[in-house]
């Protein structure tokens, strides 16, 4: 049996989720990681296996024996290590967003038109098992012709990382961060592009975003080809844990999804004089650390079981490492994450001008 071997690009929050993910997949093997930073080296090595680690990503991309790159990096570095990689023939893994722009995004479809390459856009929602039971009982015309969708992105803010706050480095804020995830999920469940969207933003609690003019909370009502419509809220503002969930309506059915507090099937009260159970703060799965976008809660919270499985990430990679020993692309290719990128910066377009912006149609494969 041929043996993956991964070269990761970054070792941060979500590098940890990937990490975990391959360690219970034996096809796979973490052969290389670049990170510049000794500090999150030492932490990643204490968790994970790891074969040798550089300091520069270019090195890495390079090395022939490295068959695939996964870019958990910042998002600033996201086209121009997926354009590289894909310049020396690796298969890729970029997780949200492609790009900043829709010119660095153009970049790396030009690099990937040149070449036959197994590729993944890890948008985990798709690959979440309540969502892809959603698509089925969606295709399966129980619920009729679709009506309304609407979804739910929020969080308490990116407390875990300065570089968040920073658009030259982001491309955005809460739209970018957490909306963009609704949005590629909707037009996958829907199998329908949005043709025409409307939104506003706001920043409200965070002065970091009122000072570098980064949106905190943004609502988009969006039309659908068929005339179905959509509600998209994401925000940065939220108390009380993540919240995540979406509801459709149709002709003939209700369906609801919860993929942040019921879903876990386990709630825990933390009183405030303990400091809670884990002395106030949200655990991750792997360390002791806050999560992203969790705000450090007393009362009842909802810890992740399984978290990984639920949220997508361990169908999505062990999908991609299908596809790459099959020789075939994923669900989730490349192609999908410009696609997501153009609607995101239609939904700007329309924060700015106050008015009803149309979306084409996806300029490179299906949306």
């Amino acid at each position: 049996m041929k043996q993956v071997k991964i070269g990761m690009v970054g070792l941060g929050f979500i590098a940890s989720g990937h990490a975990s993910c391959y360690r219970n997949d034996c096809r796979v093997r973490i052969a290389a990681a670049a990170e510049t930073d000794p500090e999150k080296r030492r932490s990643f090595a204490s968790r994970f296996t790891v074969d040798s680690y550089v300091s520069d990503w270019k090195d890495l991309v390079k090395d022939p024996s490295i068959d695939v790159i996964d870019i958990t990096a910042p998002n600033f570095l996201h086209a121009q290590i997926a354009r590289e990689a894909l310049r020396q023939g690796k298969a890729v893994i970029v997780e949200k967003p492609l790009a900043l722009t829709l010119q660095e995004a153009e970049g790396v479809m030009e690099e990937l038109e040149k070449r036959s390459l197994t590729t993944l856009y890890a948008e985990n929602r798709l690959f979440a098992p309540v969502f892809r039971k959603a698509k089925e009982l969606l295709a399966s015309g129980s619920l009729g012709q679709p009506l309304i969708l609407r979804v739910n992105e929020l969080g308490s803010g990116p407390t875990h990382s300065g570089w968040f706050w920073d658009r030259s480095k982001t491309g955005g804020g809460a739209l970018m961060d957490l909306g963009i995830h609704g949005l590629c999920m909707a037009e996958w469940l829907m199998e329908q592009p949005i043709v025409a969207v409307q939104a506003l933003a706001a920043a409200i609690r965070w002065e970091q975003a009122k000072e570098q003019d980064i949106e905190e909370t943004v609502t988009t009502i969006a039309r659908f080809r068929t005339g179905a419509i959509g509600q998209f809220i994401c925000s940065w503002g939220i108390q009380g844990g993540l919240d995540i969930r979406a509801e459709l309506f149709g002709t003939t059915g209700t369906l609801y999804i919860d993929q942040s507090k019921t879903i876990n099937g386990i709630q825990v009260y933390q009183s405030e004089a303990a400091g809670g159970a884990f002395g106030g703060k949200a655990p991750r799965e792997d360390t002791n650390e806050p999560r992203p976008h969790q705000a450090s809660q007393t009362g009842w919270s909802y810890p992740p079981v399984d978290e990984w499985t639920v949220k997508g990430h361990s169908g999505e990679l062990r999908h991609f490492v299908d596809c790459f020993l099959e020789g075939r692309n994923t669900e989730s290719p490349l192609q999908r994450g410009y696609r997501v990128l153009e609607v995101v910066q239609k939904i700007y377009e329309a924060v700015r001008s106050r008015s009803e912006v149309e979306v084409p149609e996806a300029s490179y494969g299906k949306w």
